[in-house]
């Protein structure tokens, strides 16, 4: 069985993905990365709802408890809670590719990139199976002292996500576990994010815990604390 095959089948299978909806996931967002780009900060309480067929999602408590983000690839916005807007930006996503480069990141900057980032952890790996995605398993290699699956992942430009390629790192029984890519952001770095705590939540697998790290060449971690931790406390599928 290929290696794609193998991880769709452990994360639940692409039968059940395909009668899904929509999701919500309550979680908690710790970006250390922020105390530089916009202040010290964390989210202890946030309730994101998306679909999981096209990219929007709707980040409740953001970048407030009584505040709401809405994110599509082209606009991000902020609501209170009359859905009044309060503020909103509309653009390419390379326009908003772009502006991650600057020294400082405003709560539009941060909620585009909360969006795409929720997103794409969420409906990980279903989405690699859409005709437009390419993909190409290279051999094993050791991460940490251990043996993974590795694939190699092609993005279709309609996705927004970290990076046009990236490099999926799978357990013997299917399970994810890393994900590499090189961000345009602070002079290309190279980032990993290390997954864990899997639960299954309607059938679905989900890593409940993901730490961002900043690594080197070799693989290795070269900053530390993460650049930013994520905790998932529950999911929905519907």
């Amino acid at each position: 069985m290929g290696l794609l095959q193998h991880a769709l089948r452990t994360s639940g299978g692409l039968d059940l993905w395909r009668l899904t909806k929509r999701f919500t996931v309550h979680l908690s967002i710790t970006p250390v990365i922020c105390a530089a780009k916009c202040g010290s900060r964390s989210w202890k309480e946030l309730v994101a709802e998306g679909s999981t067929h096209s990219q929007e999602l709707e980040i409740t408590g953001f970048p407030r408890a009584d505040m709401r983000a809405l994110y599509r690839p082209e606009s991000v916005s902020v609501e209170g809670q009359d859905a009044r807007r309060i503020m909103e930006r509309h653009g390419s996503p390379e326009e908003f590719r772009r502006g991650f480069q600057s020294t400082t990141w405003d709560e539009l900057q941060l909620a585009h990139y909360f969006g795409y980032l929720i997103w794409n952890y969420m409906v990980s790996p279903f989405i690699l199976a859409d005709a437009d995605f390419k993909t190409k398993e290279r051999r094993r290699r050791g991460v940490r002292g251990e043996s993974l699956r590795q694939l190699e992942v092609t993005f279709p430009a309609r996705v927004v996500t970290h990076a046009p390629t990236q490099t999926f790192y799978f357990e013997r029984d299917g399970v994810l576990r890393r994900l590499d890519y090189a961000t345009p952001r602070d002079e290309g770095w190279q980032i990993a994010q290390m997954f864990s705590g899997h639960q299954r939540f309607s059938g679905i697998l989900v890593p409940t815990l993901c730490s961002l790290l900043r690594i080197g060449a070799d693989g290795l971690s070269v900053s530390e604390p993460a650049l930013l931790n994520l905790e998932i406390f529950d999911v929905n599928f519907a």
